[in-house]
């Protein structure tokens, strides 16, 4: 069988450059360490974002940007790279503005070798914001970000907050934050905008908070809506409902916000039923409603759920006994301290804890490996250091990542 040779020809046409660069193809860079690209192909190709398809293509400033390099063409392209800069910042008309993203990346990576030319004119298109791209008056503002730091994303602030004047704030702004609180920070972020007397950093620094409070009250209202809905969901269905839909349905999901409404007497009744049930997924539905509820009272048989081999029974078994505080729990946990080490042991210490007890389980404790776990531990050490109250869903790590 034959095989067609399909390796990049040694000496490229005008037409394969072309078709190599704007497909994004290895071969391009091959061929400027090798000398084989010409400076027309690529100064083509940094004037124009040659790109098929720019939904599912990144920007390719910094592949040009290596092979500007791997060419040796980084001086020969420069001045035409900064005419086309210098008619962007002059607000001419942008036949192609994804052209004036790439420029702006290629302006990044010159301006970071020394070129502070090309430094220059990234201030000044993003201060300018042209208009003849108003979809895209973010132009420059990542590339000044990446490149100055605090005194970029100062500039590119100021010239928001002038905009701010005349238009609401909307995702642009959003976006920007965004990518900013990433690179400094949101602290320092706030630092420089909350020292300063410049009239458009103000305003800017106010729509910020303006919309920091909207979104925080859309989402305590979305919050106390789904608490009415829970209500509403909840509301007249009976303690024999409850029950006959425990011996019935599979997950019984809607149990935790029943629990959270009931009153004592019902309560007792579930608790009653959960005493003397035997079958697992009934046990594991009816718990369901002691989930962010406490029992109404102790009982042993807790302890012995705990303890019961269906690990998701278990598991909701030591999130109601840890709701708890009593002499028998802290007995249990205690034994399993010395003897087994669980999954979920500390969580019984929250309310059952003494004066000492701390030494006993720092000499049981070992930060885990993954990311999450160490997060939790580090979210529940700090509540109880702030003293807020603790709930048992703070404590439910297992002993080795605590």
């Amino acid at each position: 069988m034959k095989y067609s040779d399909v390796s990049p020809p040694p000496v490229p046409t005008p037409a394969e450059q072309r078709d190599a660069l704007a497909k994004g193809l290895g071969r391009a860079r091959l061929w400027a360490e090798q000398g084989g690209l010409t400076e027309t192909a690529l100064r083509e190709a940094c004037l124009q974002d040659l790109r098929y398809d720019r939904m599912c293509e990144d920007l390719r400033g910094d592949w040009l940007w290596e092979i500007i390099n791997a060419a040796g063409f980084r001086n020969a392209i420069r001045v035409p790279l900064l005419h086309a800069l210098h008619d962007l910042s002059d607000l001419s008309d942008l036949s192609d503005p994804e052209n004036a993203r790439q420029l702006c990346k290629l302006a990044q990576h010159y301006a970071a070798s020394g070129d502070t030319t090309f430094r220059d004119l990234l201030y000044q298109i993003v201060t300018q914001k042209p208009l003849a791209a108003a979809d895209y008056d973010f132009l420059g503002e990542s590339e000044l970000l990446t490149l100055e730091g605090e005194r970029g994303f100062l500039c590119a602030a100021k010239s928001r907050g002038a905009q701010l004047d005349k238009f609401d704030w909307d995702w642009p702004e959003e976006s920007f934050l965004r990518e900013a609180g990433e690179l400094i920070g949101e602290t320092r972020i706030r630092e420089l905008l909350s020292s300063t007397s410049d009239l458009d950093l103000n305003r800017f620094f106010k729509s910020w908070q303006q919309q920091l409070r909207e979104k925080a009250e859309r989402k305590q209202q979305k919050r106390r809506h789904h608490k009415k809905q829970q209500a509403q969901q909840t509301e007249g269905t009976s303690v024999e409902m409850v029950l006959e839909a425990a011996r019935g349905e599979t997950h019984c999901s809607w149990f935790r916000s029943w629990g959270m409404q009931a009153d004592l007497i019902e309560l007792n009744v579930v608790l009653g039923a959960l005493k003397s049930s035997e079958e697992p997924a009934v046990l594991l539905n009816l718990i369901k409603v002691f989930s962010n509820r406490t029992l109404p009272e102790f009982d042993s048989r807790l302890i012995d759920l705990c303890q019961y081999p269906h690990p998701e029974l278990q598991r909701r078994a030591w999130v109601a006994l840890a709701n708890l505080s009593h002499s028998e729990i802290r007995e249990f946990a205690n034994r399993q301290l010395n003897e087994n080490q669980p999954v979920c042991l500390f969580s019984l210490f929250i309310r059952n804890y003494q004066a000492g007890d701390e030494n006993r389980l720092l000499a049981a404790l070992t930060l885990p490996d993954d990311d999450w776990e160490k997060h939790s531990v580090h979210r529940s050490a700090k509540r109880k250091s702030d003293g807020r109250p603790l709930t048992a869903g703070d404590g439910h790590l297992p002993v080795h990542s605590l």
